[in-house]
């Protein structure tokens, strides 16, 4: 299915906008021919031109996700500035720069205060806004500074021909602007710190910098239409720009700019103020009361979001609908008198514009079973729990609860079902028991919180689990693993008798995830029924009783987990033999790359030595807050050295940042690609390019021509699917979105690659993709320092493996040696030590050779 040329045209802010635009015009000139002169057009394109001057600096901030609602101000004190200055001076080029300079004066203030300071950017810019306004009425004392000079007016009332010159600087403007977004790397800094601003530090993006710019520029833009509207005007007015903050960001929202960052189009932005100058000067022409000509703006702004939106739409007319809701009795979970609850998909398919995301998907859970739902990333899994759960409704088939059909309209109307989300929907800054009681607190005999019966009943619960958890203490104090076991107590509190788990193990520690499986029995000896969804296949074969496997939204079949095969149920996910997930191949060794001593970050990181050379794999071991991971940050420059050394191929680093390290050949792909590794609003082949284009690109200029190159070679190379270069990274699978993060620093040509946790929450396809890929850049000779917390990852593709215990490293261990062997050093358990192979210390270890370490 494909995406109609109607629907397609409807997703663009440019083509509808013109639309609204020229039915505009015509109403106006249909209800008073007079609107249709040449004399109106010149004013409403003059009105135009100063708000379209500050909506283009204004679509930038928003896309470096910023607001500056001290624009108005600005220009105000820009021109209070230059009518001082032409007093006392007399001087034109003068007060054409003073403009300029005060206005950029008032940016630069905002973008240290934001850049720097780390203060919100509304709240920054609210402080300047009367901070300048301020200072424009108290050095006009209250009143206008008449300008005469006529080069100082000439940009504000002359014309070439019918066309005003303020229109002409506004299109010059324009195509900079336009120039800048598009075809310079500062623009794609721009748009990368809008998407993702940490992803965008870690790709080399100077942002405080860039940030603290893009304030500077809208400030000089400021003090470019204040010479505009002293040239309308005749004089400097200390309440000029009143609103103008208002109209700059409603025609870039209406030209289609993301206020989240990250999105936006200038060409939007000038059909947007070109309207908005119409309608104004149209309304005012009709003497429509000022008050009417906001409402109809707000209305605007509502309209324009929305045609770009069309699922906004579609869940408004969907709640609007009636609710045809037969759902069987959920008062809880099926013990062993109650009763025995199941759940059956028949025939589910869902379609999205474009995509049959699934297609004829069935089968049954029943209380007190646990049932994985296995697939690639993409096979539709997510979409199916939505379809469970009340987030959407399925296109095709139905529900089926205890023998009953069922429609949900929202998740609201899905009760006794619950989702256990990798990304927890709780409060951080509320308590244990509340948390658990958000949305139904109870009230007492006054209407007041009933805080005791919640604090009762929640105690009540986790002792039923047998979770020691204080009730009073806030959620953020807990453990990843902790938190997520309050959120499924949440569930049992719910009267939730069928769960899905969605990766419930892939940010746990080893003892977190064995209270987890510890918790999944109790709560199958209390009747719930379990969707399980994990890539880990020993998850899947000890945890649950049968296997669902989808592949492209289809229902490939389920099995027995006893009576399969690890091999069997790969072979379903992926349409294909999956040989070896973990493969080890052997490499020509070379000199030592990287050769750390003692090295501390001054907080958990306490001491760590180790050594990596060309053509291998080491591997970090340990247990979660054993320092792992702050061993990479501090060689790949994210972090400050405190103690200890690096040298790198033979030379000692000495800080400098992750600029630093990626010159001397380090990149660092990071634990979570969300936050770090990509940008997601940024199409695959932007992303790919981000840290490359820093030193391929003439004159900050982008090659355009090369760039589409690199993409076409890396997405080949990596074999990212779909393989499009202009699809938004952030629409791909996890396997794929991780190829990209991989991708956009093997653009850049390192020799040193620092994995951490290269495969978390990718499928089984993906992971053998991958480390077939690391494997690949292994025998090319590059040096790979890697963490995992998946022990058959480490034991299957490292060289080496290094322990880490408690910020510090405790040994080295050849390739070969069990999971027992490994984790006896993780704990310090020395009466397991003593029955393995002693280890070597890390001062040895970097002159045995490969060999040895490979038997």
């Amino acid at each position: 299915m494909f995406q109609s040329p109607i629907t397609s045209f409807f997703r663009r802010n440019e083509p509808v906008l013109i639309v609204v635009l020229a039915i505009a015009i015509a109403v106006f000139g249909w209800i008073d021919p007079r609107f249709l002169t040449a004399g109106n057009f010149v004013s409403i394109t003059q009105q135009s031109a100063v708000i379209a001057l500050a909506a283009f600096a204004m679509t930038a901030v928003i896309i470096a996700r910023g607001i500056d609602i001290s624009v108005g101000s600005a220009l105000a004190f820009a021109g209070v500035v230059a009518g001082l200055v032409f007093t006392a001076t007399g001087s034109a080029v003068a007060t054409l720069l003073a403009a300029i300079v005060s206005g950029a004066a008032i940016g630069l203030l905002n973008g240290v205060l934001i850049g720097f300071g780390g203060i919100s950017p509304f709240i920054a810019t609210l402080a300047t806004m009367a901070f300048a306004r301020g200072l424009s009425l108290s050095l006009s004392h209250a009143s206008s500074l008449e300008i005469t000079d006529p080069a100082i007016l000439y940009a504000g009332r002359a014309t070439f021909g019918l066309i005003p010159v303020s229109v002409v600087i506004a299109a010059i403007v324009l195509c900079l602007w336009w120039f800048v977004l598009r075809r310079t790397v500062y623009g794609r800094w721009i748009y990368a710190i809008g998407g993702n601003a940490e992803a965008a530090r870690v790709s080399m993006v100077p942002v405080n910098l860039v940030r603290i710019s893009v304030y500077l520029i809208s400030g000089a833009t400021a003090g470019l239409g204040a010479i505009l509207t002293i040239g309308r005007l005749g004089s400097a007015q200390p309440l000029a720009g009143t609103g103008l903050e208002f109209t700059a960001i409603t025609a870039a929202i209406i030209g289609g700019t993301k206020l989240s960052g990250g999105q936006g189009s200038i060409w939007g932005t000038a059909v947007g103020a070109l309207l908005l100058g119409v309608i104004n000067t149209g309304l005012s022409f009709l003497q429509v009361p000022q008050i009417i000509i906001y409402y109809v703006t707000g209305a605007l702004i509502l309209v324009a979001v929305l045609s770009s939106q069309p699922e906004a739409i579609s869940r408004l007319v969907r709640s609007a609908r009636p609710r045809t809701i037969s759902a069987a009795p959920t008062t809880g979970a099926a013990g062993a008198d109650g009763p025995a609850h199941s759940i059956s998909l028949v025939g589910i398919g869902k379609i999205f514009p474009g995509v049959k995301a699934l297609d004829g998907v069935s089968f049954t859970v029943s209380a007190g079973e646990v049932v994985a739902l296995a697939g690639e990333n993409g096979a539709g899994k997510s979409t199916l729990v939505k379809c469970i759960s009340g987030v959407y409704r399925p296109d095709e088939g139905q529900l089926v609860i205890d023998g009953m059909p069922v429609s949900f309209s929202s998740p609201n109307d899905a009760k006794g079902i619950s989702v256990i989300h990798q990304h927890f929907s709780l409060s951080p800054d509320l308590t244990v028991a509340e948390n658990m009681f958000v949305g139904r607190e109870p009230r007492n005999a006054f209407g007041l919180l009933d805080r005791r019966r919640m604090r009762r009943e929640a105690k009540a619960i986790l002792d039923e689990l047998s979770l020691d958890i204080d009730v009073d203490i806030e959620l953020r104090a807990l453990s990843v693993g902790r938190q997520q076991m309050v959120e499924i107590a949440r569930a049992v509190l719910s009267d939730a008798w069928f769960m899905v788990m969605d990766e419930p193990t892939s940010a746990l520690s080893n003892r977190e995830r064995d209270q987890l499986y510890t918790l999944i029995a109790k709560l199958r000896a209390r009747g719930a029924g379990i969707l399980y969804i994990s890539h880990k296949m020993e998850e899947i074969f000890t945890q649950c009783d049968r296997v669902v496997v989808l592949r492209d939204g289809k229902f490939i079949g389920e099995r027995k987990t006893a009576e399969t095969s690890e091999a069997e149920i790969v072979s379903m996910m992926v349409g294909r033999e999956v040989d070896d997930i973990f493969p080890h191949l052997e490499a020509e060794i070379g000199e030592t790359a990287i050769e750390v001593k003692d090295i501390s970050n001054g907080r958990l990181l306490k001491s760590a030595s180790l050594s990596v050379r060309c053509g291998e794999i080491v591997a970090l071991a340990g247990l979660m807050g054993s320092g792992r991971s702050e061993v990479l940050r501090l060689i790949a420059g994210l972090e400050t050295l405190h103690d200890g050394s690096i040298e790198v191929f033979g030379e000692r680093q000495a800080g400098g940042g992750i600029k630093a390290a990626n010159r001397a050949g380090i990149v660092y792909v990071p634990e979570d690609r969300h936050l770090e590794g990509f940008v997601g609003p940024m199409p695959i082949r932007d992303n790919l390019s981000l840290a490359w284009i820093r030193g391929n690109s003439r004159f900050g200029i982008l090659s355009m021509r090369k760039i589409s190159a690199l993409a076409r070679e890396l997405i080949g190379s990596l074999g990212v699917r779909p393989a499009q270069p202009g699809k938004m990274t952030m629409e791909l699978s996890g396997g794929n979105q991780q190829k990209v993060v991989i991708g956009k620093w093997l653009a850049t040509k390192p020799r040193i690659i620092l994995l951490d946790e290269p495969t978390r929450g990718v499928d089984v396809g993906a992971k053998s993709d991958l480390h077939h890929l690391i494997a690949g850049l292994k025998q090319k000779g590059a040096a790979i320092l890697m963490v995992s917390s998946e022990l058959p990852e480490v034991l299957g593709v490292a060289d080496r493996i290094v322990v880490m215990r408690e910020g510090r490293s405790v040994g080295e261990l050849p390739r070969g040696v069990t999971e027992e062997e490994v984790m006896a050093l993780a704990f310090g358990e020395t009466s397991r030590t003593a029955k393995m192979p002693q280890p070597r210390t890390l001062s040895a270890a970097a002159n045995v050779p490969l060999g040895a370490n490979a038997r």
